[in-house]
């Protein structure tokens, strides 16, 4: 070999020795389930329905201002997750996503379509709770986005932040606005659901944020519906009141809508 030909070999051979992954016997990094995504939110629903029948509990409020508050407007849902997410969501899915909003209507049954007598419409709430559950529902769709924005940061210190700012937002009110006394919980009872509600929140919470992050604003917020179908079957074992047939067939809408998104999602992977 000449001395031109061994200088070659030498300059293309390497500074520090190559390795492969196997050879330091490194993973590649899996991908999560496909239907991890839609699965965390749906037990997020299971959690927040307990929650809100724990606080139902607490403040004895009504039926139709729980099945609302913890709710998100699906169209504005899709249409923020396309507008600034650029998400896009097919046909079918959008059909669900319609036909769950209709069974959101039977399980809420608004007074100008059902009318204003029936036997559960003592429990029905005022325009003002509506109006005013339908502002944070729209609050929490900016929510979802920026939740599906924050994809790189971590679940837990999604939570974190979204915890310290509800203790410091509640002080606040209770200081500037409420001006009471702060209202201890005096009986075992009321610890365990004031404790309960707490542990489901943030059980909830954690699941809601990383589903939110896996899956579409789109897809998610129609499995969000399941909450309202658990919020009155609870109320119905633990509390004891009437469920009206209506809210039956808009559990069996929105539980159907839902496992058809489901289904179909596991079927296309």
């Amino acid at each position: 070999m000449s001395i031109g030909t061994e200088k070659n070999a030498t300059e293309q051979q390497s500074l520090l020795p190559t390795t492969t992954v196997d050879s330091y016997g490194g993973k590649v990094e899996k991908q999560p389930h496909a239907l991890l995504g839609i699965a965390c939110v749906a037990m997020s629903a299971v959690c927040f329905s307990l929650m809100s029948t724990m606080i139902k509990f607490n403040t004895y409020s009504m039926t139709s201002m729980e099945a609302i508050f913890w709710r998100s407007i699906v169209g504005m849902m899709l249409n923020l997750g396309a507008c600034l997410l650029h998400e896009h969501i097919d046909i079918p899915s959008f059909a669900c996503a319609l036909m769950s909003f209709g069974g959101l209507i039977c399980v809420v049954r608004p007074g100008f379509i059902f009318g204003y007598d029936h036997p559960t419409a003592e429990t029905d709430g005022s325009w003002i709770a509506i109006g005013s559950a339908l502002l944070g529902a729209i609050g929490q769709a900016f929510v979802f986005i920026s939740v599906r924005k924050l994809k790189g940061i971590h679940f837990m210190v999604i939570v974190h932040y979204f915890m310290l700012f509800s203790i410091i937002g509640s002080l606040t009110y209770i200081a500037l606005v409420q001006r009471q006394a702060f209202v201890v919980p005096s009986t075992p009872a009321v610890w365990g659901a004031v404790i309960g509600s707490g542990v489901f929140t943030f059980v909830g919470q954690l699941l809601l944020t990383k589903g939110f992050q896996l899956e579409k604003a789109g897809i998610a917020s129609v499995m969000r519906y399941l909450d309202v179908v658990f919020v009155f079957i609870w109320d119905y074992l633990l509390l004891g009141e009437h469920i009206n047939y209506w809210s039956v067939v808009g559990a069996a809408i929105i539980c159907s809508c839902a496992a058809v998104i489901a289904l179909r999602k596991a079927h296309t992977q």
